[in-house]
């Protein structure tokens, strides 16, 4: 009788230690899984101290003829918001290919996305911090300049890629969609 009794208590042990294993693997599980996904303003890229050296009244033409001026501003485009690394993001912008495949589709593999349409075209890029390096898992078909996208993944950042006109934050895009001009999210 006596051996019954401990025989149900090691079992009843057994139980409650699988119940207790089967709960943290599913809030640890659940937790992996439902990682929110933060939706970012290009200004959130950017550190709120980046531009403390501008004056309340604005930039006069004189401080943009100053060398040491122009060295905090391309200081600053250096900067990156350490919050925002390795979260899963999703941003909208503009496709800016840096290479595609010029066949029956006209697809990429990768490119920067930019905050404005017609950036690192036709005129000086946008600073490093304004600017994210996508890699894609599968090629996408190349977008109209103007036509805004929304993209999802998780944001890095990377030394300056020199090729890709020194972005210093990159993403592997889980989502890629199009989206309407008014649902830009500035």
């Amino acid at each position: 009788m006596m051996e019954y009794k401990i025989y149900n208590i090691y079992k009843s042990l057994h139980f409650i230690k699988s119940l207790i294993l089967l709960l943290f693997l599913f809030l640890v599980f659940s937790k992996a899984n439902s990682e929110e996904t933060l939706n970012l303003k290009w200004l959130e890229l950017v550190p709120k101290y980046a531009y403390d050296f501008v004056p309340e009244t604005g930039v006069t033409d004189e401080m943009w003829e100053d060398e040491s001026f122009l060295k905090k501003v391309e200081e600053a485009g250096l900067l990156i918001n350490k919050d925002m690394v390795g979260k899963k993001i999703r941003i909208d912008g503009f496709m800016v290919p840096l290479e595609f495949d010029y066949g029956e589709g006209l697809v990429v593999d990768e490119f920067v996305l930019v905050p404005d349409a017609g950036m690192c075209i036709h005129v000086p890029p946008p600073p490093p911090n304004q600017m994210i390096f996508v890699k894609l898992n599968k090629s996408e078909r190349v977008r109209y300049m103007y036509q805004p996208i929304a993209i999802e993944g998780i944001l890095k950042n990377t030394p300056p890629i020199k090729n890709v006109y020194n972005s210093i934050y990159e993403l592997t895009a889980e989502k890629l969609e199009d989206i309407d001009i008014e649902d830009l999210n500035y």
